[in-house]
């Protein structure tokens, strides 16, 4: 027995003790791998912040001052005019509250901020918007909105000042009310609008004559502003589709954007389009006022032929009468 005890000795290694000086060398290499631990980990980015696409060189961003000011730039980009002129999802969270804010936690969904903080912590984003003149930080340091002064601006068309969109609005709507051609100050003013249309080189064409005030055939309980252009063919357009990219922060939720078709003369189509162009309140002639007024104290809406619906059921539709189809059933609908 005490044989095999001490082969059993001899085949166990040794202990082994590093030597102080070789701790020595060993502790200061240790010590760069314990600091980030401290602070957040570096990232590399392949964007530069506050600016669309991408880059070819990856930045690293190493430290918090660093980090900060790619924070601000890329919120401060994301509440701009630039972006939200098409960034629909943003617009349709500021709409959500009458105040515009926005939570730093939708804010933290966005794959940027994700590369820029990869634990979504929210503290940092407030920190970095503080002083921003773009972006403001809520009490509770959850929330963020464009500031408040930056939400209306002011345009020149034809040559006059208007503040906000209501402002535009309020002087086109009683344009669409004249008779014949518009004159040559009114004119101006709609060639101006006119050039903020997405499509506004194909509604100009040969070049325009003169404007006026008139309706799209296919629909015609709808006042529109209608281009006589210079070889003698017409096209009207919807000047709300203008209005709205002259001011994308102002635009009522669901406006705008493609429209649902063409007319033959080229105008946007949609029955929607007769509120709202014309404006003026007055209801169709499929529709008597009494009609609105019983349907409105009845919570519901009410069709020619007398039927009810709520709004927002599914209407199944059967037996369509000779002549008719679906699209002129959902006019009607629409209409009503």
């Amino acid at each position: 027995g005490q044989a095999l005890d001490k082969r059993r000795m001899s085949t166990e290694p040794e202990p082994t003790t590093e030597a102080p000086a070789a701790a020595a060398e060993a502790a200061p290499a240790a010590a760069p791998a314990a600091a980030p631990a401290a602070a957040a980990p570096a990232a590399a980015i392949s964007f530069v912040p506050g600016e669309a696409g991408k880059s070819d060189a990856p930045a690293a961003v190493d430290d918090d001052e660093k980090r900060a000011a790619a924070i601000k730039k890329q919120v401060e980009y994301y509440f701009s005019e630039a972006n939200l002129t098409n960034d629909k999802f943003m617009r349709t969270e500021m709409a959500k509250t009458s105040e515009k804010w926005v939570p730093i936690s939708v804010i933290m969904t966005f794959n940027r901020m994700k590369a820029l903080l990869p634990g979504a912590e929210h503290a940092p984003v407030a920190a970095a918007m503080a002083g921003s003149e773009v972006v403001e930080v809520s009490e509770d340091g959850e929330k963020l909105r464009r500031l408040p002064a930056l939400m209306k601006k002011t345009v020149t068309l034809g040559g006059k000042e208007f503040v906000g969109r209501a402002a535009v609005v309020a002087h086109a709507r009683p344009l669409l009310q004249k008779e014949g051609e518009l004159a040559e100050e009114e004119c101006s003013f709609i060639k101006d609008l006119l050039s903020h249309h997405a499509k506004a080189a194909e509604k100009i064409g040969a070049g325009i004559a003169s404007i006026k005030a008139g309706c799209n055939p296919k629909f015609p309980d709808t006042r529109c502003f209608v281009l006589v252009r210079a070889d003698g063919s017409e096209e009207d357009f919807s000047y709300l589709k203008c209005v709205d990219a002259l001011f994308p922060l102002e635009a009522p939720p669901g406006k705008g954007g493609k429209g649902k078709g063409k007319g033959k003369g080229g105008g946007e189509r949609g029955s929607k389009r007769g509120r709202d162009e014309g404006g003026a309140g007055e209801p169709s002639p499929k529709r008597g006022r009494g009609g609105a007024a019983e349907g409105a104290q009845k919570g519901s809406e009410t069709t020619e032929a007398g039927t009810s619906y709520e709004p927002g059921c599914i209407v199944a539709v059967k037996d369509l009468a000779e002549g008719s189809d679906i699209s002129s059933v959902k006019e009607k609908l629409n209409d009503a």
